[in-house]
């Protein structure tokens, strides 16, 4: 089953900025607040702010505009919350230590679409 075209802008988005570990997790009748999340790293306050920053650009094409955003600030965790989509933006340390992923573990994970990677050049 593939990602609806939404989730994977927000994959290509934080691909885009060398986010990793990315994750995306189903809560549908989990949660009374939201029906998916998406989970993924950055290296720095930096990068955490790129890769938050390229996501909402993403979106802002389809016409979405998040309802509320935090943290850009500080750069450690930022959240992007859409609605039916939250977003976090972690360093590992706070992701460690939230563990938000362990906490909506009955979440089903939805697959990632595979990574392109431009062809190699004949010689």
């Amino acid at each position: 089953m593939s990602l609806d075209s939404r989730l994977a802008a927000v994959v290509d988005a934080a691909r885009s900025k060398k986010a990793f570990r990315i994750r995306l997790l189903d809560v549908t009748g989990l949660a009374s607040f939201t029906d998916t999340f998406a989970f993924m790293s950055g290296t720095s306050d930096r990068q955490n702010r790129a890769i938050a920053d390229a996501i909402e650009e993403a979106l802002k094409l389809t016409g979405e505009r998040p309802i509320s955003s935090e943290g850009a600030s500080n750069g450690t965790w930022i959240l992007l919350d859409y609605g039916n989509l939250v977003i976090h933006v972690m360093d590992e340390d706070t992701r460690r230590h939230y563990n938000l992923e362990g906490l909506w573990s009955a979440g089903r994970e939805l697959e990632l679409p595979a990574e392109v990677h431009p062809a190699s050049e004949s010689r």
